[in-house]
């Protein structure tokens, strides 16, 4: 089965060419009442390290890096 090629329910169908790939032409849409026009695809922004993520008294950021580094000690 190539990539491009779907299955549900046993049922083999091809992807529409327009949901293949992303494009790079600016698209206008609204969210939240706010419009934009952006392309589709973009690169995703990358991780700012120094950043704690902080919800309801946890944070989350710093945590998960000493779990995996005590994970990688241990393994």
């Amino acid at each position: 089965m190539s990539t491009d090629q779907l299955v549900y329910r046993g049922v083999h169908y091809a992807m529409p060419q327009h949901e293949q790939l992303p494009s790079v032409e600016p698209v206008e849409h609204v969210y939240r009442g706010v419009h934009y026009r952006v392309p589709l695809k973009h690169e995703p922004q990358p991780v700012d390290e120094t950043l704690d993520l902080h919800y309801r008294g946890h944070i989350y950021h710093h945590h998960r890096q000493q779990q995996a580094q005590r994970d990688l000690q241990e393994g």
